[in-house]
């Protein structure tokens, strides 16, 4: 146990070696301003899973091929918690060997994730760090279909460090003021423009001022954002947003508005396939109806000028808690694209959760990296992929404690690439847990616009999870998800099916036995794509 324990914490050391200097800073700023370390704030756990498949696959027109794998993945898992410091660690290391005439098919990967959160100043300053390697597709349109079994090749090593310090104004009395500073990189080995990979960075900065719980003569919030990222095969750019909004009580719960927001992209457009401006700036008055705190509908009439262009529009923005476990915030205005929308609704009961969620934002594959998450319909064991190892948090705001991750409900629907891009992205999502039995429900929809080439990638799936416990021992958990996808610069059009069904059960105290089947299924308006992959799985965990 202490041999395999010590030579899974070297491989995660060798590979945090990796890191850049600011997350090594970072890291070393949290030990240095944390209470005690103590030996028994630290929890650390080791595993070793060892698995075989049997898989039958065809592509196309081609004869069905059938293979054997076997596989065997050493973990180990740390946590650390204290009253001013929360840090998490995963690595894990796979082998996967194979029969098969590729030379290429037998690898070994290695992936790790590290976050860590830090209080400097209770209820006002925190400092957060993040790292994590692991293995990506680099083409959007080979998601769920190549894996470390089957289309390796496809993969490609994504890493990306990032470090935020957080500010904030413990229950102003004047005026509220929160600031928040931020650097990452991300780095891939190779990116859909060829074999070269992404390797940016981003410093963020933003910060908002409001008035404090004393003021009552008038409302404000004023925010600003910058961000500057760099681009190795492209040229780098920044950004700046601006927005300021500006009430004048009538009676008790009616309010004049002003408002304003401009955002400007400091990019050459003029080799932009298709838009040539990004930049834009809207104002407008009008009124806002807030009967309670929490609750505020606002009504405006604005302006949007855009280069040469101006547009008249009617805006909307809604911020309604319904109560304590339920709550909606929608925004409809307008960009250089069109109309723009941004929505957050969820909602939240003992045993059921629910959430909708769409946005829009001119990013980076870099910068959606440092930002990317799951929501918060359930909470799970960093590193883990069993729906039946999570919970449902009790509260729409539930904080994350050392080693908890929350599960993520949709993906990164774009390419790697450092392109500019404009995305657009929503989900449904619908979580039940209760006694032996937790399912998950997500319905997503995804638009990419890379802005300099002028293509288009689109994705609309529907997945549903569930985890059953038969007993004390036994777990079944049953995956299935239908995606449709419009591949980047293509007219054809992907349907892809995949599901699976896993059967686990405790054999001896630290052994756990894992029986599984998997089948793929994608067909496509292109016939030399259409690919269909069944396995049967048989696997041992043994936990230290």
């Amino acid at each position: 146990m202490d041999t395999i324990t010590q030579e899974l914490i070297k491989v995660s050391t060798r590979r945090l070696h990796s890191f850049n200097k600011v997350f090594k800073l970072s890291l070393i700023t949290i030990v240095a301003t944390s209470s005690q370390l103590k030996a028994n704030d630290l929890d650390v756990e080791g595993k070793v899973t060892t698995t075989g498949y049997v898989y039958q696959t065809k592509t196309g027109s081609e004869e069905p091929e059938t293979n054997k794998v076997a596989t065997i993945t050493p973990t180990v898992t740390a946590t650390y918690s204290s009253r001013r410091m929360n840090m998490s660690a995963y690595a894990e290391h796979i082998k996967v060997e194979q029969i098969s005439g590729n030379v290429d098919a037998d690898k070994t990967y290695t992936e790790f994730a590290v976050d860590g959160l830090t209080t400097l100043i209770d209820n006002a300053l925190t400092l957060s760090i993040s790292g994590k390697e692991n293995y990506r597709v680099i083409n959007q349109e080979q998601d769920y279909v190549s894996d470390k079994i089957l289309a390796a090749g496809d993969l490609t090593k994504f890493n990306n460090v990032a470090a935020a310090l957080n500010f904030v104004t413990p229950n102003p009395e004047y005026v509220g003021l929160s600031i928040q500073t931020s650097y990452s990189e991300t780095t891939t080995e190779e990116s859909i423009e060829g074999d070269f990979g992404v390797d940016g960075s981003n410093i963020g900065l933003s910060a908002a001022i409001s008035e404090g719980r004393k003021v009552d003569s008038l409302s404000f919030n004023l925010s600003a954002s910058y961000n500057d990222t760099t681009r190795a095969s492209f040229q780098n750019f920044s950004s700046t947003e601006v927005s300021a909004e500006v009430g004048l009580p009538f009676n008790q719960n009616v309010s004049f508005l002003a408002q304003g927001y401009s955002s400007k992209y400091d990019v050459d457009t003029t080799g932009f396939a298709t838009r040539t401006n990004l930049d834009s700036t809207s104002y407008g008055a009008g009124v806002m109806w807030q009967p309670m705190n929490e609750r505020s509908i606002s009504v405006t009439y604005n302006q949007l000028d855009e280069g040469e262009n101006t547009t008249n529009y009617i805006g909307l923005d809604i911020a309604w808690a319904l109560s304590s476990r339920t709550a909606l915030n929608f925004n409809y205005g307008k960009r250089f694209y069109g109309d723009a929308y941004t929505m957050d609704f969820s909602h939240n009961l003992k045993f059921y959760r629910s959430s909708v969620n769409y946005s829009e934002q001119v990013t980076s594959f870099s910068r959606l990296s440092f930002g990317e998450g799951g929501t918060s319909l359930f909470v799970c064991p960093i590193g883990s992929v069993d729906l039946g190892e999570c919970f449902q948090p009790d509260s729409l705001s539930y904080e994350l404690q050392a080693g908890e991750e929350f599960r993520a409900s949709t993906d990164i629907e774009t390419d790697i690439s450092e392109e500019i891009i404009l995305r657009k992205a929503g989900s449904f999502n619908i979580g039940y847990d209760k006694r032996r039995l937790k399912t998950a429900l997500t319905l997503s929809y995804g638009e990419t616009e890379y802005l300099e080439s002028g293509q288009l990638q689109s994705t609309r799936s529907a997945r549903v999870v569930i985890a059953y416990e038969l007993g004390k021992k036994t777990d079944v958990n049953f995956s299935t998800r239908y995606a449709r996808t419009k591949p980047r610069g293509s007219n054809d059009t992907d349907n892809t099916l995949t599901s699976s069904l896993d059967v686990s059960r405790i054999v001896a105290q630290h052994l756990k036995l894992n029986l599984g089947a998997q089948l793929l299924d994608r067909s496509s308006d292109s016939a030399d794509r259409d690919i269909a992959d069944k396995r049967i799985t048989l696997g041992l965990t043994y936990t230290f």
